[in-house]
């Protein structure tokens, strides 16, 4: 009995507070999300999230990515910070964390997505 007591214990310690479980609907950009579930659609601004620089060929190679991905995932929301819903668990590291590492991978491959004149400068 007393072994059923600390498993519990355990699991209400280290279980932080959501404010919202569902799922992603919709990625309106890098750094809004649609997430609904069975009574409420919530968009949700992430913070830390800045695709300021990136270009037009960066930011479209992103949201195709994220459009493709996203959608349908299951999500705890904390804040303005979203984790995957591992079903009885969560990722340590948030969507928003794999979001801006997606970013800075794209804004150090300037060669990849050049437009225009800045294509010449790297030829």
């Amino acid at each position: 009995m007393n072994g059923l007591f600390l498993i519990v214990l355990v699991s209400l310690i280290q279980s932080p507070q959501f404010d919202m479980q569902g799922t992603i609907i919709r990625v309106n950009s890098p750094s809004s999300l649609v997430i609904g579930n069975d009574t409420v659609n919530k968009t949700v601004i992430l913070d830390g999230v800045d695709s300021s620089g990136l270009n037009n060929l960066k930011y479209n190679y992103l949201m195709r990515d994220l459009q493709e991905y996203l959608p349908k995932k299951s999500v705890l929301v904390n804040g303005t910070n979203v984790y995957f819903d591992l079903v009885g668990s969560y990722n340590a590291r948030s969507i928003n964390d794999v979001i801006e590492n997606k970013i800075s991978d794209l804004e150090e491959m300037p060669d990849l997505f050049c437009e225009g004149y800045d294509c010449w400068i790297y030829s």
